[in-house]
């Protein structure tokens, strides 16, 4: 204890308090101040702040367990001294919560004893204090996941353009990194579903912005072909990642597609995203460009259209790593594409809700009680 320590003492003997503050002076570094009348003490604890009060139980006007209750709101370490304890006392003692008591025939004891009662109240403050910002923290995580869920589109208008279509979107943590867009537009309708680099909080910030860069690119600038989006994301993202000389690798990976109902055609381009399509109980997989947007060497980077005619019952299905990458709670591997595509295959008979209803208790299954190891998202869409 080398720094000062400030202390309310509350004795009304004038020797016992010489005593003790000359014995304590050779163990502390100490100022203090003493009092032994009710309203002065008051009063002190009103105009200055103590790191420690040290009280003798017996007082003319009060007692020490009534000084402690009038400190208690202030959460100083408290201290009392007292001629004799009795198991009464000890409980009484216990029930208030004082920090500590010495017998006056112990107080060898005193200098340990305050040691232990700061140290021991410095731990209870700051526990107190990360309990606070923990619940400031998970706060503002819960706000910013109603703004990120709101940002996200109605899984309705997927629906009530695509009757069969589904959705299973599951984040790791409160926030995600994954996020699905999509743009009803005159003749097309534009769908995308993207992994930003992580989760949480710095996922959910690039899904954002990645969002919006879509929403541009289509609503505003009237980019109608994938690639050209993809382009268009690909710069604005190394754009706004870029600091001075110094450029994140941070980006994300997505597949993007316009389906043209009328002429029953697709186009697509993919950032390290595939794309299936199931049809007649076989999976036709469309390969993306093996890079990712925003990455700090694919500045001069073309991404690849894919022009694909479509048939009634096709089923299209866009989904980022977090499926296939999951850890089994058995057996510790992951499920991988591969063994997507055969889940794939295996429910292609059934309705699209049923093969969603078969698809995620694969997943939770698979899981297990394993620990979720990626933010997850599946999106399936029937041509009508």
């Amino acid at each position: 204890m080398e720094n000062l320590l400030n202390i309310l003492l509350v004795e009304d003997e004038e020797t016992d308090a010489d005593l003790l503050i000359r014995f304590l002076k050779k163990e502390i570094n100490l100022s203090y101040l003493r009092v032994w009348d009710r309203d002065i003490f008051i009063k002190a604890l009103e105009e200055n702040e103590y790191d420690l009060i040290i009280a003798d139980q017996v007082l003319p006007q009060f007692s020490g367990i009534e000084a402690f209750r009038i400190s208690k709101t202030k959460n100083i370490p408290f201290i009392l001294i007292t001629g004799s304890v009795s198991e009464a006392l000890l409980t009484e003692y216990a029930k208030e919560g004082i920090d500590d008591y010495l017998l006056k025939n112990n107080l060898l004891r005193l200098p340990s004893a305050i040691k232990n009662v700061i140290s021991k109240k410095k731990i209870e403050r700051l526990h107190q204090e990360l309990k606070i910002t923990h619940e400031n923290i998970k706060n503002s995580i819960s706000y910013a996941k109603i703004i990120q869920e709101a940002m996200l589109p109605e899984e309705l208008v997927l629906r009530n353009n695509f009757p069969g279509s589904f959705i299973f979107y599951k984040p790791k943590d409160i926030l995600s990194g994954d996020f699905y867009w999509f743009k009803k537009g005159e003749d097309v309708f534009s769908v995308a579903v993207a992994d930003c680099t992580g989760h949480g909080i710095p996922g959910a910030l690039l899904s954002m912005m990645g969002f919006n860069i879509l929403y541009e690119a289509v609503s505003t600038k009237k980019i109608s072909q994938p690639s050209d989006v993809l382009d268009r994301l690909n710069k604005q993202v190394r754009r706004i990642l870029k600091h001075g000389a110094t450029t994140l690798n941070d980006g994300m990976d997505i597949a993007l597609c316009t389906i043209d109902l009328k002429n029953k055609n697709m186009m697509y381009a993919g950032a390290n995203r595939p794309l299936f399509i199931e049809r007649e109980k076989e999976l036709i997989e469309f390969k993306p460009d093996k890079i990712s947007i925003g990455g700090i060497d694919n500045n001069e980077i073309q991404f690849t259209n894919h022009s694909i005619s479509l048939r009634a019952g096709d089923r299209i299905f866009l989904f980022t790593d977090g499926y296939t990458d999951q850890f089994s709670g058995k057996t510790n591997k992951k499920i991988t594409v591969k063994r997507l595509r055969e889940v794939l295959v295996q429910s292609a008979d059934l309705s699209v809700e049923e093969q969603r209803d078969f698809i995620i208790k694969f997943f939770e299954n698979w899981k297990d009680k394993e620990e979720q190891t990626d933010d997850v998202l599946v999106m399936c869409i029937q041509i009508p």
